[in-house]
């Protein structure tokens, strides 16, 4: 019995071995398991990595393509504005339950929250033109024509009664008007008179003329009222010279285009020394405007690449000088200006012009920070109201200080005037710092206000200088002229036609500036020119505008600018003087 109970815990301790031994290779076969799912693990988790950072790459891609989309739909609604919207940028007042169903919308900022409204809609200002109900002014008489009267007698003589037979007596006249318009292209033929010697004297002349007829150009065969023509149309109305001479041709008048450059051509040497004398009044002012804009130069020079210049006007309050430059830096601005100018300038916010000097104190133009609403109102729609509020806010501030500078002569109700321009600029201000703070801002927004800060210190001069404009509108207006010729013509196809087109810019427009005919003034000097043989006058600087005698502008003045006055006589049919403006060829 011993011997069973032996063989039992042998056979036991046998099969606790042999199941130790399978729960061993059990746990072996578990712990290896246990390493492959772990490198499984290890595995997936890595990829789950690179597939999340493959997803945070194409959000990202898809954020950054969503974004050039919106902002090719903004570009693509800016574009549709510039062709096919309304050119200018002047708000018109909106009626009354329009305000009102507005003002909602006046406290919305560019994240759709609603946001302070500073009551900052300006008033309706009056509409132009004739108003609904008032009186009409009737045709207005054009006393300052010269009169052409034509009698037209009763066909048939004295009319009779049909019934008695008397004659019926005079009974004045019923007048009426009309207003015509006549060119005259003639010949003015210089007959020189000539005498011969009678005697046999050796030492005089053995036949004595009549001196030279005082030309321009000297031999030319153009005279002066058609070059003063032709410089105007050109110049001043910005037609092209072809078109000119086409119409020169409707006068039976017919003539190279050769032979005309190249008089403009000596023209622009008499006129050079002019234009001279403009750049250096405008160097020597205190106070600025300046603009730019691209024009065409069709020559090769060293150092250009291209034929893309620049067109740069500089105001003064009596000047304007255009520069045709072929780069676009600063160095222009500092050749006209100098190294280290001292004064005022008032621009766009173009970066060139903020290098120029410590002591030159820079204006930015709020027509163009105006500007930026406006377009990010119209690229995004979804910023139409934000930048609606803005843009009134910008139009309460021109009106606020329009009224402070009219009454700049009146300290007391100046005062009030410019506090009210203080607490107005203090609004945008801290609506700008509000809406900056925000976190949700659009980017497109953001941008508009970042540049409002950028310049804040150049846009709120006037402030302090009442003084200076809060726009630089006139610049603009400056150089619209040179763009319609710009399209009109394309450019200069030489360098002494840019020279010559500069010159007619500067002197025409600074001639208009100080309400002057520059087509008498233009008259006067090339027959200045003619009476010194062709070549510059000495007495240059008595046809600049600051040294004309009071008598002189009187007659020169404008015609816009001349009051209405009664003509001096009527003149009959066929009694009219050929007037000295005529074109003439010589």
């Amino acid at each position: 019995m011993g011997n069973d109970s032996w063989s039992t815990s042998t056979d036991d301790l046998r099969d606790l071995r042999i199941q130790a031994g399978y729960y061993r290779a059990m746990h072996a076969r578990a712990v290896a398991r246990e390493a492959d799912l772990a490198r499984e693990l290890q595995a997936t988790k890595a990829t789950v990595r690179e597939r999340e950072a493959t997803i945070r790459e194409r959000e990202g891609v898809i954020a950054e393509r969503d974004g050039q989309i919106e902002a090719l739909k903004a570009r693509i609604a800016w574009l549709e504005k510039k062709v096919f919207g309304r050119s200018t940028e002047a708000t018109g007042t909106r009626p009354a339950s329009e305000s009102a169903s507005g003002s909602s919308a006046a406290g919305v900022d560019a994240t759709g929250s609603a946001g302070a409204s500073d009551g900052c809609a300006p008033e309706a200002p009056r509409r132009r033109g004739q108003q609904p109900g008032a009186p009409g002014h009737g045709r207005r008489p054009r006393v300052e024509l010269p009169a052409v009267v034509c009698d037209h007698p009763l066909p048939g003589g004295v009319p009779f009664c049909p019934r008695c037979g008397k004659p019926y007596h005079p009974f004045g006249t019923e007048d009426s008007e009309e207003i015509e318009y006549t060119v005259r292209v003639y010949r003015r033929v210089h007959k020189r008179a000539r005498y011969a010697q009678t005697c046999d004297c050796s030492q005089p002349p053995a036949v004595i003329t009549a001196p030279v007829v005082p030309k321009a150009i000297p031999k030319g065969m153009l005279g002066i009222s058609l070059w003063v023509h032709i410089l105007l149309e050109k110049y001043l109305f910005q037609r092209p010279l072809n078109r000119v001479l086409s119409a020169l041709e409707l006068e039976r008048l017919t003539m190279p285009q050769g032979t005309v450059t190249d008089g403009l051509a000596r023209i622009g040497d008499l006129l050079r020394p002019v234009y001279c004398r403009l750049l250096e009044r405008v160097r020597g002012a205190s106070r600025w405007k300046m603009d730019e804009t691209r024009w065409s130069v069709f020559v090769e020079i060293e150092g250009k690449t291209g034929h893309r210049w620049w067109l740069w006007v500089v105001i003064t309050d009596d000047a304007v000088v255009y520069l045709l430059e072929p780069t676009r830096s600063g160095d222009v601005p500092k050749n006209v200006l100098g190294d280290d100018p001292e004064g005022l300038l008032l621009v766009d916010r173009y970066v060139v012009y903020q290098y120029l000097g410590p002591r030159l104190l820079v204006a930015f133009c709020w027509s163009h920070i105006r500007r930026d609403f406006v377009e990010a109102g119209e690229a995004y729609e979804y910023l139409e109201a934000w930048a609606g509020v803005w843009v009134e806010r910008i139009n309460r501030l021109f009106d606020l200080n329009k009224k402070r500078v009219a009454v700049r002569g009146d300290p007391g109700a100046f005062a009030v005037k410019d506090a009210a321009v203080r607490e107005a600029v203090a609004v945008i201000e801290q609506e700008r710092d509000r809406e900056l703070a925000t976190n949700n801002l659009h980017r497109a927004a953001r941008k508009v206000l970042d540049s409002l800060v950028n310049h804040w210190t150049g846009a709120t001069l006037f402030v302090d200088h009442p003084e200076i404009p809060m726009d630089n509108n006139e610049s603009e207006r400056m150089l619209r002229n040179p763009a319609m010729g710009r399209k009109n013509y394309f450019g200069c196809g030489s360098l002494w036609s840019g020279e010559l087109t500069s010159s007619c810019f500067s002197i025409f427009q600074t001639l208009l500036k100080n309400d002057i005919d520059p087509k008498k003034w233009l008259t006067a000097y090339l027959d200045a020119c003619a009476r010194a043989g062709g070549k510059v006058p000495d007495d240059v600087d008595a046809f600049l505008p600051w040294n004309m005698s009071e008598e002189r502008k009187r007659e020169w003045r404008y015609p816009s600018r001349l009051p209405r006055t009664p003509p001096r006589s009527d003149t009959a049919v066929g009694s009219l003087p050929l007037p000295n403006s005529h074109a003439s060829a010589s």
